[in-house]
């Protein structure tokens, strides 16, 4: 690899080019320019024209000849900042050449104005409003209009916001690997930038030696042109170069109705335009899901409307810009069709032992549903000249594109010998939703009372939801939003939503850390034929081998499966059981050598049942197995046990109520799996018959987050990411210790009136992307970034990769309920508890070397967990 310019590859590269596998197709030359660089001219023989014209003047200033391009021709001893500099006079000569064209009377002209000019500084950082995301390229396409403010840019001083399509370059055609990495990692910079959401796709090349690529990033799919040699074809450079330098704005990526401005205390806001409202951002809210190339790209931003005058004025609200399937319905057009179906029921009536209650006499279910979502005020698609804004969709002739392999990477590995995968090329339409609440996740809830309030009360927004027949398929804390001034639960993201007796579930979606686990298996685990199987440890090799071939023809019959209204109450359980696991409550300190044992026990359970896989975890799995089959004897009974040992500690044994919850779940699992499925008209999988799932089974878990609730809400406790010493958080250890509350009879009392107070995102930001991200199967991308569900972790949107020591360029917004850290402490001695198990197959340690820093201890197996737990025990007897 060349030792000067920017050859850095750095981890954030390496991912990004990773997720954008199977997102890329390759296309012949050609293609490319058809589909991306037409129109600039009248027609396709203006355009000829004027490249000849251009390249007869390049030959006669003796920029050109036989050989190629004169000033970049690979010579010994020239380093490659000094080769491919020569680019920079080429671009400005071409643009001298197209202005004297224009002068020509020539029938159709390009515009008066350039939009860009092409720079090389291989040393020079463009400026990020991303902390530490500052980059380096080869070379970059910078506007001649800053895009804050209008003024002339820099060339040393660049901001990232200015810049079109960057350049990467190579020496040696042996680095093509580390090319395409580093151009797919600086665009996916671009493309994130900090909340810019003014970038609708880029456009950038790549060279090495003498061959060069175009590429085409969007939200939906990355484009490659078929290599060629520059110097032997310099038509197709000459084009490109005129198209990045006089093609409009929005033909290059930017978006015209999303416009920066400085707010009065010189912040970068955005100026939105949704239908005929205009918008000022107040705040960012979220925008982890844009961290990728190929996603939804959503972002949500709190807002203000804006006056003729363009002052905002009036309450604020909350704008989501989103990339959707072009097939997909919008969030509005399901919600209609939910009230819809209450709407029709009211009219047959439903008895008021099959359904919520009303939160007001006289109530209709339509009407009482309405405040368990969100209230929608605009949503519409965005609308560039005229015309709904939808990504191009992969040419005719495109094939599936392989990134070259790293030099490290070449040797093949077992992991690597794997084909990888391709997803399915589908555009995606841009849209823009306002919603008239202010809500905050429930990732940033703390308070324990008001943390359980919302799932009792999300409980039955999803009995309302199974009344009208819908499933929502992404049930996350990131989805459910608490209303601060109603203190009342709001279910968003419906655009996975579909009607249960429908076959829409052709992909699979959610965020895997809430993930049914029958929904992450694709199996039915609680269905007769399930249920009968014997253990596979209770079976010898021989055996396993004599029986496969059997079971193999036994479970076709049973392999179906359909996603029901029980896997989404089943979301709910986990959604708690991760806040008890990756959080603490505020009064339990580090002082208490004990304490601080049952807590490490505690965390690590959460990253063997929370690992971040699609699939789960085998202790994920076991979990809930173990509830109906004993065989599974590292799962349920365990973590209850570990659980319990720090909540009543804490005083706080209410909040394992969980635990019975996780119970009752499964026995309704049973109840409805053990009835005989059937087949609608017309389709072909079988599912449940709807009138199994009973208004029971959600009530039921609603009195159990109720009895949480009002125990919780009577002491205050909060929850916190680490334990800490008294003497380092005085102010904020709230209420004295209260008198133990027994698990099986909570006191009764008064809820708290108020919320717990929103933490101040900007009070400390992560350097490390979000943990777990909605995953959408089908597109591999990350759609929905859940923030704060384990730190370390980077999101994956078919498998998340757990990463628990890079520390990343790029800092998304803060994680308030991010999982435990692991602790890295040396226990000596008495305190020592148990001897630490070994850690499994495949984690190793690093090697003796000076440590600069301490790698998180690798995860031990639940079992020895309870070892911890028992030495604990029997030390303080």
């Amino acid at each position: 690899m060349d030792s000067d310019g920017a050859d850095t590859l750095t981890l954030d590269d390496q991912r990004d080019a990773l997720r954008a596998t199977g997102h890329t197709v390759q296309v012949p030359l050609d293609t490319y320019h058809t589909t991306f660089h037409n129109n600039l001219l009248s027609s396709n023989s203006a355009t000829d024209t004027l490249i000849s014209s251009v390249e007869k003047g390049l030959k006669a200033a003796k920029l050109l000849n036989k050989s190629g391009w004169r000033d970049t021709q690979l010579k010994a001893g020239v380093k490659k900042d000094d080769t491919y500099r020569g680019l920079e006079p080429i671009a400005e000569k071409i643009h001298d050449l197209c202005m004297a064209w224009n002068k020509k009377k020539n029938t159709t002209k390009l515009p008066s104005e350039r939009t860009t000019r092409l720079i090389c500084c291989p040393n020079h950082d463009t400026l990020s409003e991303v902390c530490g995301g500052t980059r380096k390229t080869d070379g970059r396409f910078i506007l001649m209009k800053s895009s804050d403010g209008g003024g002339n840019v820099d060339d040393e001083k660049v901001s990232t916001s200015d810049v079109s399509g960057v350049m990467q370059a190579k020496l040696d055609v042996k680095d093509r690997g580390t090319n395409e990495n580093q151009v797919v990692g600086a665009v996916s910079h671009i493309l994130f930038n900090e909340s810019d959401p003014c970038r609708r796709f880029v456009l950038s090349f790549t060279v090495e030696g003498n061959m060069m690529r175009f590429w085409y990033f969007s939200r939906s799919l990355i484009t490659v042109s078929a290599e060629f040699d520059y110097h032997k074809n310099p038509r197709d450079l000459i084009r490109f170069i005129i198209f990045m330098m006089f093609a409009p704005l929005e033909r290059l990526g930017y978006d015209p109705t999303v416009v920066r401005v400085r707010d009065e205390n010189k912040n970068i806001q955005y100026q939105f335009t949704v239908g005929d409202t205009k918008y000022q951002t107040v705040r960012c809210i979220e925008e982890t899901n844009a961290l990728y190339i190929v996603t939804r790209a959503t972002r949500v931003w709190a807002v203000r409307e804006l006056d003729a005058d363009n002052q905002p004025f009036g309450e604020v609200k909350v704008l989501k810009d989103v990339w959707l399937y072009c097939n997909a319905k919008s969030e509005k057009d399901i919600q209609d069709e939910i009230f819809t179906a209450l709407r029709e029921l009211d009219e047959i009536g439903v008895p008021e032992d099959q359904r919520p209650p009303t939160s007001s006499s006289g109530a209709t279910m339509a009407e009482d549903a309405k405040q368990y979502f969100m209230t929608i005020e605009h949503d519409v698609p965005v609308q560039i000249d005229g015309q709904d804004d939808t990504t191009v969709g992969p040419p005719t002739d495109a094939v599936e594109f392989r990134y070259t392999p790293l030099p490290w990477e070449e040797q093949p590995t077992a992991r690597r010998a794997k084909e990888p995968p391709v997803y399915p090329h589908t555009r995606r339409t841009h849209r823009r939703i306002v919603f008239a609440e202010e809500c905050q996740t429930l990732y940033t809830v703390d308070d324990y009372g008001d943390f359980t309030l919302g799932l009792a009360q999300l409980v039955y927004g999803l009995d309302y939801m199974r009344l009208a027949g819908f499933i929502h398929r992404d049930i996350s804390p990131g989805n459910c939003l608490l209303f601060m001034k109603e203190r009342h639960i709001k279910i968003s993201d419906l655009e996975y939503a579909c009607r249960y007796d429908s076959q829409c579930q052709s992909t699979l979606t959610g965020t895997p850390a809430f993930m049914a686990v029958e929904y992450q298996a694709l199996r039915h685990y609680f269905s007769p034929y399930f249920l009968k199987r014997p253990a596979m440890e209770k079976r010898s090799i021989q055996d396993i081998r004599d029986m496969r071939e059997k079971e193999m023809r036994e479970e076709e019959k049973h392999s179906w499966f359909r996603f029901n209204f029980l896997h989404d109450l089943e979301s709910v359980l986990w959604i708690l059981l991760s806040h008890l696991l990756a959080t603490v409550p505020n009064c339990l300190h580090a002082d208490d050598e004990d304490t601080v044992e049952r807590h490490e026990v505690v965390v690590e359970l959460y990253y063997e049942l929370f690992d971040g896989s699609l699939k789960g975890s085998m202790e994920r799995h076991g979990f809930i197995r173990n509830i109906a089959q004993t065989v599974f004897t590292r799962g349920f009974s365990n973590a209850k046990r570990v659980l319990e040992a720090l909540y009543k500690k804490a005083n706080a044994s209410p909040l394992c109520k969980i635990m019975p919850a996780f119970q009752y779940l499964v026995g309704c699992y049973v109840e409805v799996e053990s009835t005989v499925p059937r087949v609608a008209a017309g389709q072909t999988s079988p599912y449940w018959d709807p009138v199994h799932f009973k208004h029971e089974f959600y009530r039921e878990i609603h009195n159990l987050f109720m009895e949480m609730h009002l125990a919780m809400a009577k002491v205050g406790y909060r929850a916190v990411k680490e334990l800490d010493r008294k003497e380092e958080t005085a102010d904020e250890q709230g209420p004295p210790l209260p008198v133990e509350l027994d698990a099986d009879t909570p006191a009764e009392h008064e809820s708290n009136d108020q919320l717990a107070p929103n933490p101040d995102p900007a009070s400390s930001r992560p350097r490390k992307r979000p943990a777990e991200a909605t995953v959408d199967q089908e597109s591999n991308k990350k759609p929905k970034t859940d923030m704060g569900a384990g730190p370390g972790k980077r999101p994956a949107e078919d498998a998340v990769e757990k990463d628990n020591t890079k520390k990343l360029k790029r800092a998304p917004t803060p994680q308030p309920s991010a999982a435990p850290r692991r602790s890295s402490r040396k226990k000596t001695g008495a305190s020592s508890g148990a001897p630490r198990a070994k850690a499994p197959a495949g984690k190793t340690k690093h090697a003796a070397e000076p440590p600069v820093a301490r790698r998180p201890r690798t995860a031990r197996p639940v079992a020895s967990s309870s070892r911890v737990l028992r030495s604990s025990t029997k030390k303080k007897s």
